[in-house]
């Protein structure tokens, strides 16, 4: 046999050789693939990921020159199971509620939001990267169920770091600092901060909560000043309240009575008939009001009204001290 048809044979045996490893490389790569999405389907994130990889590197081969179709499909599949992965443990947190398990979310975000840039795909980047405040958010939550104010505020002011406009976090955050002890102006700074990035970012109804909430509060230690015989402390306190719920029946009546307290009846009969006009309550929640608009004017001397308002005072709670002054402290005719 010729040294040419020897060489022939040989090159012909070593490209037989480079298709069957071709075949096999591609075949390893197939099993590979297939083997990752069953996995994955079953929820075996961790060791679905892995055959993703092993699919990739034997179709990345110098072994296997025509798997561009594999390595497309692979590379597409990836970043998704990584969020999928990820997805998984957020709803494992939800129903777990520990923050161990927000941890476990959020590590497995950061690995998809970083996986999404290396493949290129933006939407698993982008969508894993918002997502992970909100998963701080959550957690925070957790914690100010157990009362864990410290780890609430933690996470908190991580979920703010990552997102400047997080309204909700602003938010709880301030509902977290009313609870934990901390100074009054530092609960009105963050109530504030609330309101102030709720409307720049158009989350009204955001808003309007800080709102409420903050002037309630405010409302609500006023009232203990009041109780304590702290009159001048309440007015203060009723005053900054009126800011954020100007419209607020009970706050006015409070105002009222407070004013009546300091001596000062022009003032409560102001507030008094503001609370009238904006209770929508019957008469027995109107009878308290009416009551310290009869205080105000007595003390005006104006017993006329003072008999008309102490009448109106004359129901439920009220009837009693209210008849008192009627019999007592007042000619009213009848």
């Amino acid at each position: 046999m010729s040294t040419f048809v020897v060489a022939l044979l040989l090159s012909f045996a070593g490209f037989l050789t480079d298709v069957q490893a071709q075949n096999e490389a591609r075949t390893q790569a197939t099993v590979a693939y297939n083997e990752a999405r069953e996995l994955v389907s079953g929820g075996n994130f961790d060791q679905g990921i892995a055959r993703y990889i092993q699919a990739l590197s034997t179709a990345e081969s110098a072994e296997c020159e025509e798997c561009s179709d594999i390595v497309e499909l692979v590379e597409g599949q990836i970043p998704r199971v990584y969020f999928s992965r990820a997805s998984n443990a957020f709803n494992e947190f939800r129903s777990d509620r520990s923050a161990a398990a927000a941890d476990q979310a959020i590590a497995y975000f950061q690995e998809a939001a970083e996986i999404g840039q290396e493949f290129g795909d933006e939407q698993v980047a982008q969508q894993s990267t918002r997502v992970i405040p909100q998963i701080h958010y959550n957690k925070s939550l957790a914690q100010y169920q157990q009362e864990d104010f410290d780890g609430a505020l933690a996470s908190l002011n991580r979920a703010i770091e990552l997102n400047a406009n997080y309204t909700l976090a602003y938010y709880q955050r301030a509902i977290v600092l009313n609870n934990n002890g901390s100074s009054l102006d530092d609960i009105v700074s963050a109530f504030e901060q609330a309101i102030q990035v709720g409307e720049s970012v158009g989350e009204a109804d955001v808003a309007a909560r800080a709102r409420t909430r903050l002037g309630e509060e405010l409302l609500y230690r006023g009232t203990n000043s009041l109780e304590e015989e702290q009159v001048g402390e309440a007015i203060e306190l009723f005053t900054q309240a009126e800011q954020y719920i100007p419209e607020d029946a009970d706050l006015h009546y409070r105002f009222a009575e407070a004013y009546n307290n300091q001596g000062d009846a022009s003032s409560a009969i102001e507030h008094a008939e503001q609370a009238l006009e904006l209770e929508n309550g019957g008469v027995t929640a109107r009878a308290k009001i009416y009551y310290e608009l009869g205080r105000a004017y007595m003390a005006l001397d104006q017993v006329s009204n003072a008999c008309s308002a102490f009448e109106d005072a004359s129901y439920g709670d009220f009837q009693g001290p209210a008849q008192y002054e009627i019999e007592h402290n007042l000619e009213c005719n009848g």
